[in-house]
């Protein structure tokens, strides 16, 4: 069986997470292409090996010959086309922050159940070995019971960008802390409670251009979140502290790009890179599996719910208003 892969808009992430990993798999060929500009996407379809154009999203939605709608659309429009797909009887792979808010995030998940579709977040992190390996630590029981939980993504990201505009769905929390916070709630393994929240706004208004939280877990665990799209120095680390032990990976996000994950228990401490091909292959072939064999695909679902919902949480916390439309404000 080949799945057959619309997409929607020529975004940046677009050849990281698609196109490149589509051509090492047999059972993914990539049909179809639309964007604002049809001179991009032809140039895209020429670059990436995208059979056809056409000319709108709704056109690639309706096609058929797409059996699956990739869709890395800016963050505001997640959810309109997600659902539009969905109803037109299409899977969905869409990415990451999920939708503007969790009344979105929701919304899409039901059209999803309704209508039959697989829809899937595309958090690649989570199926690298390198993730894989520090959630396996923890299940062990080796670095005992979680009790503290850190995930910060702190990078610089100038001005202009549509992840500085509110009206966009921006803000250093949506595209960067939105990994932060998956990272924190998957390692202990529960939903946080936030505690406090500050942000630096801005400018323009609205945009948290940095953003910290502490989070509380039913089991007692603490945890921080932190993203800045002005950090002087990147910063892309998670670490977690445990009644036996402890663990810090530097470059949870994008391991294939040089890592280092310690361990660190009574016994010891291990320091090493964890080896393995792009996190975007593992994610692609862990979802074309999930459609095709109905194997798990973890993040999609409540669990993108539910981090919407911690985003949304913290944004509260620190004063500002949520991304996106006002709940209730018509997508279904």
């Amino acid at each position: 069986m080949t799945l057959r892969f619309g997409i929607l808009g020529a975004a940046r992430i677009a050849p990281k997470a698609l196109t490149r990993p589509a051509s090492t798999m047999d059972s993914v060929e990539l049909t179809r292409v639309a964007a604002r500009d049809r001179g991009r996407a032809e140039a895209f379809a020429a670059e990436h090996g995208v059979g056809a154009v056409s000319d709108s999203y709704q056109d690639v939605i309706d096609a058929d010959d797409v059996d699956v709608i990739y869709n890395p659309l800016p963050m505001h429009l997640h959810a309109e086309w997600t659902i539009a797909a969905l109803r037109a009887g299409k899977d969905v792979l869409c990415e990451k922050p999920f939708a503007s808010n969790a009344a979105e995030a929701a919304e899409m998940v039901r059209v999803a159940e309704v209508e039959g579709r697989v829809l899937g977040e595309a958090f690649h992190h989570w199926y690298h070995p390198m993730f894989q390996q520090i959630l396996a630590t923890i299940r062990s029981g080796v670095i005992g019971e979680v009790t503290r939980a850190e995930g910060y993504f702190n990078i610089s990201i100038p001005q202009p960008d549509i992840r500085w505009d509110y009206a966009t769905s921006g803000g250093s929390l949506m595209d960067l802390g939105c990994y932060s916070t998956i990272w924190v709630r998957h390692v202990v393994g529960e939903e946080p409670e936030v505690v406090s929240a500050e942000a630096e706004i801005g400018p323009p208004e609205h945009i948290d251009a940095a953003i910290a939280a502490e989070l509380h877990f039913p089991s007692g665990a603490t945890g921080r979140v932190e993203s800045s799209m002005v950090a002087d120095d990147s910063d892309v680390r998670l670490e977690v502290v445990g009644t036996k032990g402890s663990i810090t990976a530097i470059n949870p996000l994008a391991p294939h790009n040089g890592n280092t994950l310690t361990i660190r228990t009574d016994a010891g401490e291990t320091v090493g890179e964890v080896t393995g091909g792009t996190t975007y292959e593992y994610m692609l072939r862990a979802f074309c599996d999930h459609v095709m064999h109905g194997t798990p695909y973890p993040t999609a679902g409540e669990d993108s719910i539910a981090n919407m919902a911690a985003i949304d949480a913290i944004y509260e916390a620190a004063g500002l208003p949520l991304r996106g439309p006002a709940m209730g404000s018509g997508l279904t």
